[in-house]
């Protein structure tokens, strides 16, 4: 168990459950049973569904080897990221920018995929979809230039300094990205570990205390992936509630071997 505010039993059931509504929409996709201007909305709730499932196979304490795999079999499923379900709507148009709740999803996607050491391939999924939506955002793009040097931020971005949430929510941890200094930046996203993740905004919040069982793990994968990607010193959060510690201290994946007696796992 890496979670500690719910036992093996409630995770256990949490992921049952949700295999089977997964499995019972993709059933009625196939059969036509959704409703046309429904598909893309129906489809979306899956693969919401699909990554509770994945933190809470994390929560529950699963290998990071079967996370991965799970995370895989949504990332090549993401065809279900549509304007109409993730960016904000002025009612003529959609604008350039995800609403809070698909920004937070699509932060996720892309730390776990850098945390998870997904291939090149894999992460470039998720990369395709933000470019095609035009989006710019800051913490996105540090996480991509990990994985892809060479990316050239297409413009800049267009939040509303005074209103958005996801700055305010994200302050410190976009903060911490800037410095040169790795001791303030460790301190950055500590404060932003204690203070800020966990936030009303967010669709989990308070979910511990659901009697309708939402709750699937509190885990800041993007603070994770950018002590990773800095290489910062995480001794004075480490074992922070909502820091995914082994996520960051696990062992390198021994390289694979070649020939015969790799395709037989040796």
């Amino acid at each position: 168990m890496r979670d500690s505010l719910k036992d093996k039993t409630y995770f256990t059931e949490f992921i049952e459950k949700k295999e089977r509504l997964i499995s019972r929409g993709h059933s009625l996709l196939d059969q036509g049973k959704v409703a046309v201007e429904m598909i893309d909305t129906f489809k979306f709730d899956i693969f919401d569904k699909s990554l509770s499932k994945v933190i809470a196979d994390y929560s529950i304490g699963l290998d990071l080897v079967i996370v991965k795999d799970n995370y895989l079999k949504i990332l090549s499923d993401l065809n279900v990221w549509k304007a109409k379900t993730t960016k904000v709507n002025l009612g003529i148009q959609y604008t350039d920018r995800y609403t809070v709740e698909p920004h937070g999803k699509m932060l996720r996607m892309l730390s776990l995929g850098y945390l998870l050491n997904t291939s090149d391939q894999d992460f470039k999924i998720l990369v395709d979809k933000i470019d095609r939506d035009n989006i710019s955002d800051n913490l996105y793009e540090f996480i991509i230039k990990a994985r892809f040097p060479d990316r050239v931020q297409k413009r800049p971005e267009e939040y509303d300094t005074d209103q958005s949430v996801i700055l305010k929510v994200y302050d410190k941890l976009r903060r911490a990205t800037e410095q040169n200094d790795k001791e303030e930046a460790a301190k950055l996203v500590k404060e932003f570990l204690e203070k800020d993740f966990y936030h009303k905004h967010s669709g989990f919040y308070n979910s511990h205390k659901s009697k309708a069982n939402t709750y699937y793990g509190y885990w800041s994968f993007e603070a994770a992936a950018i002590v990773k990607i800095m290489g910062l010193d995480d001794s004075s959060f480490i074992d922070q509630q909502y820091y995914p510690k082994d996520l960051v201290h696990q062992s390198p994946e021994p390289p694979k071997k070649k020939g015969l007696l790799g395709k037989l796992g040796f």
